[in-house]
């Protein structure tokens, strides 16, 4: 059986006598885990400092981040360990814990002091420096991941 999220590989063990091998076995290489990223250059000095410390316990991402694709595509659910990477470098591990989609509107303080900011005007300046700055903010749809450390 293929498990997601596993490579598997055949090695062939013994001499092969005519058609047939001898032994054949199966290995499976460990399961990596999935990745968050997070980059200094989009997050700013202090939401960035808020992540190494743990302190960040939510990110905004579009649905073409290597993590929401693996929420979607059911390679990870919540309760599953993820690695916290921030410019290149592991964090830490976490939980996940949920996905939603949201819009701008539906965004509150909370939700920018969970991503590390002070307020929404910093989280929107983040969001702007990611990109999401080619037409207004409501008008995209924005994966809100919450993890636990």
């Amino acid at each position: 059986m293929i498990c997601p999220g596993r490579k598997e590989y055949l090695v062939y063990l013994g001499i092969i006598r005519g058609w047939r091998a001898q032994e054949v076995e199966m290995k499976t290489m460990p399961n990596t885990l999935e990745q968050i990223r997070f980059t200094t250059r989009v997050l700013g000095p202090t939401a960035a400092y808020r992540l190494e410390k743990h302190e960040v316990t939510q990110t905004l991402q579009s649905d073409s981040s290597s993590i929401t694709e693996a929420v979607l595509n059911g390679r990870v659910s919540a309760g599953d360990r993820l690695e916290v990477v921030l410019d290149g470098i592991p964090v830490g591990h976490a939980k996940l814990v949920s996905m939603d989609a949201v819009t701008w509107e539906a965004l509150g303080i909370e939700d920018a002091r969970r991503g590390g900011f002070d307020n929404l005007d910093d989280l929107e300046l983040a969001l702007k420096q990611a990109g999401y700055r080619f037409k207004p903010l409501n008008q995209y749809e924005l994966y809100r991941i919450q993890f636990a450390w």
